[in-house]
């Protein structure tokens, strides 16, 4: 009997109970922490930059695992596809999407205009989604004419790049180039092949 008394009294000493206390902690502690982690959730997310306009493709969007500790509800879970969805402002590559920031329906205005350039006349690491100004610098065959009236020109103001052709691109020479135009612009744009070449300033992405 005396034996099992000091051996409940050993087990009821300050340092046993602290140290009972500590172990009790560490597991609170880790069951709090992979509380936490399970509230993490998988959102939308851009791999390239998007500009207003632009209708999100397959490889425009990444899944990306986050833990949104404010307004979660702002943003797009990955269980939704967005496939198709139009750009209502501009979002930066690797950016989470907004819900605010995409709607379901492409804008009417807007259509798709394809024109090549010089390769030395588009800024290096242009990238769908950018935004540009496109200049008309008359061609060879208006200098040739003489004519006054073709000088260089601002054709188009901020109209974002579609797409690019990426490999055109790696050839050299000349770039396929994909342009957002309203279509109140687009006759000017057709107008302008002709008679100039076209060089592309990039704007910086809008906040």
């Amino acid at each position: 009997m005396n034996s099992k008394r000091n051996e409940i009294s050993l087990y009821l000493t300050p340092r046993y109970i602290l140290g009972l206390i500590l172990i009790l902690a560490s597991f609170t502690s880790a069951y709090l922490i992979s509380k936490a982690s399970d509230k993490t959730i998988m959102v939308w997310a851009a791999t390239v930059d998007l500009a207003p306009g632009e209708v999100l493709t397959d490889t425009d969007l990444t899944k990306v695992r986050v833990r949104l500790l404010d307004n979660p509800e702002q943003y797009l879970s990955s269980n939704n596809s967005i496939t198709g969805a139009a750009v209502l402002r501009s979002i930066g590559a690797a950016e989470l999407i907004p819900s605010f920031a995409i709607s379901s329906e492409a804008s009417p205005n807007l259509q798709i205009v394809p024109i090549s350039i010089p390769r030395e006349w588009a800024p290096l690491e242009l990238r769908s989604g950018a935004i540009v100004d496109v200049y008309g610098i008359p061609n060879r065959s208006m200098e040739i004419m003489g004519d006054s009236r073709n000088q260089s020109r601002l054709i188009l103001s901020a109209v974002a790049i579609d797409s690019i052709d990426a490999a055109s691109r790696d050839l050299g020479g000349r770039i396929g180039i994909s342009l957002l135009v309203p279509d109140i612009e687009v006759p000017d744009l057709i107008e302008a092949i002709n008679s100039a070449e076209f060089l592309l300033v990039r704007r910086a992405l809008a906040n």
